[in-house]
C-alpha cells in the first residue's frame, strides 16, 4: 500500500520553522524545509506527540464534524472510555450517553463494551499460543503503526484480535441492521475519540480492508455541546451497558487488569514504548506474556484531543471502573465464547510492515548507500542540533544519501567551508602585479596593543584545559555572558567568552562563532564530555580562578592600556 491516510496534518501558514517537532517524532517523520515543516507521509504513525510540542500551533487534527450524520439514515455514537473521565464525578455514563443522543444521534452503543469482548479474547489467545510470547496488545493503532514503521520484526508478536472500536462499530451497526431492517450501508458509526491515531485508524484501518467506523469525532469538539446537554436531560440507566472492566480500558494498566491473569506489562508515552520495543526486539523478553502499550502518556485520557487533565480523568476513571467493577457482562458468556470460536473477533488479514527506512530496492546500492550514509556520518558534527531541519545528524546523513539534502545544511559544516572561501579570498586579495604595489595589512587603531591567545593564558593565570592549535592567534575583545542566546546574539568572531557554564553546548557555540578561546571562571571545572568535544573542534579551553567582571577587566585593560 503506497498511499496513506493521516489525521495529523501541517497548518503552513502558522507553522514558523522551528525544529520542537522534529526533535519529537518518534518515527523521524518531520523535516523543515524552506522555513516550515514537512511530514513524511510513510513515516508517520498520528501519534500526536507533534500536535503536543508546537508551540505555533501549527499540527493540526483533521476529524469529522457533524453534518456527516446526513448522509445516513441511522447514526450510531461509539463514545471511547476516556470520554466519560472527561466530566464531574457526580455525571452519571447514562447521563453522558443521553447527551450524544441529543447531538442528533439515534443509538449509543459504548466501546467499553468491546473492549469486554476483547479482553476475553485476549486471555483466550494467551492461554492456547504460548510460541509468540510477549504478545502486544492491537488496541493502540499509533503504537501499531509504530511496529509496522520501526520494529517490522516484532509484527508476528500483534495480537491478532480487533481493537475494540472496531467491534463496538460492527456489533452495534449489525443489530441496528436487524432491529431497522436498514442495509448497513445506511447505517453510520462514529467513535468520539480522543486521539488522532484512531481517527486515521476509522478511514485507514490495519488489519482489515475496511472500517466498520463511518467517522471519527473529537471528544474537544463535542465537548462543549454534550456538557450543556447534561444538563437538559433526564439519565435513562438503561442506556449504560459497560462494566467497570471495559469503562477502566481508558487509562493505562486498565487493558491488563481487565485481562487479570499471566504475565502483564504496561508501558505508556511513546517514547517508553520505543525503549520498551527495543528491548523487546534486542532480548526478548520472553517472560512476558502480554505487553499493553499505549502512545500517550497515563493512556487514552492522556489523548491529545481529551479536555480533562489527564491526571483528574485517572482518578475519575478508577473511581467508575470501581464503582461498575460488579455490574454484570451485557452479553453472555455463552455467546461471546461462540464469537471468539467464530473468529468474530479476530482481525481478517496479516498486518503489514511499512519498509520506509530502506535505502534503495537494488540490494547492492543499498550496501554501497550504507557506506557511503556511515561515512557522511563521520563527518558531520554529531551535536544533533536540529539546525539543518532534521532532527539529529544520523537523519541528515540519511537525507544526504537520499538526495534529499546537502552537506552544507550542516551551520557547522558550513561555517567550515566558508572559513576555507574566506581564506582563499585573503590569499587571492595579496596577489597583485607588481606595479600596484603591496598592499598592507589594516591592523589595529594606531597605539592599541595587540593581544594573544598565549598572552592571555599568562594574564589570568589560567589553568589551559584544552592548548589552543595557534597560540599566537590574535584577540580581539572579551564577552562575558551565561545565556548561550545571548553570546550568539552578541560576540564577535575572536573574542574570549568568559562564563560559568561547563556543558558541550558551550562548545557548540564558540566554534559557531568562531571564537577565539572559552574561558570558564570562578574556577568551575568542565564536563568530560565539554572537553573532549572541545579538543574535536580545536577549541582551547581554560579555567580561572578569578570571577567573571575581574577576568574580563584585566583583558579590557590589556586591549586598552596603550591607546
Amino acid at each position: 500500500m503506497n498511499a496513506y491516510y493521516h489525521s495529523v496534518r501541517l497548518d503552513r501558514e502558522k507553522c514558523k520553522g522551528c525544529v520542537n517537532c522534529i526533535k519529537k517524532c518518534p518515527t523521524e517523520a518531520i523535516r523543515v524545509r524552506g522555513g516550515k515543516a514537512e511530514i513524511n507521509e510513510a513515516k508517520c504513525i498520528d501519534c500526536g506527540e507533534c500536535i503536543r510540542i508546537c508551540p505555533n500551533q501549527a499540527k493540526i487534527v483533521i476529524t469529522d464534524n457533524l453534518e456527516k450524520l446526513r448522509e445516513f439514515e441511522y447514526t450510531i455514537a461509539l463514545p471511547a472510555p476516556a470520554l466519560f473521565s472527561q466530566f464531574k464525578p457526580e455525571t452519571e455514563p447514562a447521563a453522558i450517553l443521553g447527551a450524544l443522543l441529543k447531538l442528533g444521534f439515534n443509538r449509543t452503543f459504548e466501546v467499553a463494551v468491546g473492549a469486554e469482548l476483547v479482553t476475553q479474547a485476549i486471555r483466550e489467545e494467551i492461554s492456547r499460543k504460548r510460541e509468540k510470547k510477549p504478545f502486544i496488545s492491537s488496541a493502540c493503532p499509533a503504537v501499531v503503526r509504530l511496529i509496522q514503521v520501526r520494529f517490522p520484526g516484532l509484527i508476528p508478536h500483534i495480537i491478532p484480535i480487533k481493537a475494540p472500536m472496531e467491534l463496538a462499530a460492527r456489533m452495534a451497526k449489525e443489530a441496528a441492521a436487524r432491529e431497522t431492517n436498514l442495509p448497513l450501508s445506511s447505517i453510520g458509526a462514529f467513535f468520539i475519540t480522543p486521539c488522532p491515531a484512531k481517527a486515521t485508524a476509522a478511514k485507514q484501518p490495519l488489519g482489515d480492508d475496511n472500517s466498520w467506523v463511518d467517522g471519527a469525532f473529537s471528544i474537544h469538539t463535542l465537548y462543549r455541546e454534550l456538557h450543556r446537554n447534561i444538563k437538559l436531560i433526564t439519565e435513562d440507566a438503561r442506556l449504560h451497558l459497560a462494566t467497570g472492566s471495559g469503562m477502566g480500558w481508558g487509562r493505562a494498566g486498565g487493558e491488563n487488569m481487565a485481562v487479570g491473569s499471566g504475565s502483564l506489562l504496561s508501558v505508556d508515552g511513546i517514547r517508553s514504548v520505543v525503549a520498551v520495543l527495543d528491548e523487546l526486539e534486542k532480548s526478548g523478553m520472553g517472560e512476558i506474556d502480554f505487553l499493553e502499550a499505549q502512545a500517550c502518556v497515563g493512556g487514552c485520557i492522556g489523548g491529545p484531543l481529551v479536555v480533562q487533565n489527564p491526571f483528574v480523568s485517572r482518578v475519575l476513571i478508577r473511581k467508575m471502573a470501581e464503582k461498575y467493577g460488579q455490574k454484570p457482562l451485557s452479553i453472555p458468556e455463552g455467546q461471546i465464547a461462540k464469537m471468539i470460536a467464530e473468529e468474530y473477533l479476530t482481525i481478517s488479514k496479516n498486518i503489514q510492515p511499512r519498509f520506509v527506512m530502506q535505502l534503495d530496492e537494488d540490494i547492492v546500492r543499498a550496501l554501497a548507500k550504507m557506506a557511503l550514509l556511515e561515512q557522511t556520518l563521520q563527518a558531520l558534527p554529531g551535536l544533533d542540533c536540529g539546525s539543518c531541519g532534521s532532527p539529529n545528524c544520523r537523519a541528515l546523513a540519511e537525507d544526504i544519501v537520499g538526495g534529499v539534502a546537502f552537506e552544507a545544511d550542516c551551520i557547522f559544516k558550513l561555517r567550515e567551508r566558508v572559513g576555507i572561501l574566506a581564506n582563499e579570498m585573503v590569499e587571492l586579495a595579496q596577489k597583485v602585479p607588481p606595479a600596484m604595489g603591496r598592499l598592507q595589512p589594516s591592523g589595529r587603531e594606531e597605539g592599541r596593543e595587540k593581544l594573544y591567545l598565549h598572552e592571555v593564558v599568562k594574564i589570568l593565570d589560567a589553568d589551559l584545559k584544552v592548548e589552543p592549535v595557534a597560540p599566537e592567534r590574535e584577540v580581539t575583545g572579551a564577552y562575558s555572558s551565561d545565556l548561550l542566546s545571548d553570546v550568539m546574539a552578541n560576540a564577535k568572531e575572536g573574542n574570549i567568552w568568559f562564563t560559568i557554564q561547563t556543558h558541550p553546548n558551550v562548545v557548540a557555540v564558540a566554534s559557531l562563532l568562531n571564537l577565539a578561546a572559552v574561558v570558564i571562571t570562578g574556577g568551575r571545572e568542565p564536563d568530560p564530555e565539554t572537553l573532549a568535544r572541545a579538543r574535536q573542534e580545536n577549541l582551547p579551553v581554560m579555567v580561572t580562578k578569578a570571577a567573571a567582571f575581574e577576568a574580563a577587566g584585566k583583558i579590557y585593560r590589556c586591549l586598552h592600556e596603550n591607546k
